[in-house]
């Protein structure tokens, strides 16, 4: 986030400091950062959560295995938005100011990607 700020301010004048700019410079780091480390996102170990059972925290890292295999089938746009809507407590106008589309594309695009998404589970689960 301090790198994604730190770019704003060296490289553009204060005008064009939208929220679309701040989150295309801060994915951009993200994404520098993960092809540099060569990794996949942090896997469930680092999550604190209470132990039930050894079969119930494999169940959870399998499901978690299996919903990241799949929305890394999605486009790329749909992935960021799903991403975006899933993970934080954005409203879709505020995804769509983000995104620089319109909050009906927003909708229709994030319904599409779940959609995909469920396809792409019941699929695997049915292999």
């Amino acid at each position: 986030m301090q790198e994604s700020f730190i770019r704003i301010y060296e490289k553009y004048t204060a005008e064009n400091h939208a929220p679309q700019l701040l989150y295309t410079i801060g994915r951009n780091l993200v994404l520098d950062s993960l092809r540099r480390k060569k990794r996949t996102p942090a896997a469930l170990e680092d999550y604190d959560h209470p132990v039930d059972s050894e079969e119930h925290d494999f169940m959870v890292r399998e499901e978690y295995r299996r919903v990241l295999a799949a929305m890394r089938k999605l486009d790329d746009d749909e992935r960021d938005l799903l991403s975006l809507v899933v993970s934080s407590e954005m409203s879709y106008r505020e995804v769509a100011q983000i995104s620089g589309i319109s909050e009906a594309n927003v909708k229709v695009k994030i319904h599409r990607a779940r959609k995909k998404l469920r396809t792409y589970l019941e699929a695997e689960k049915n292999e």
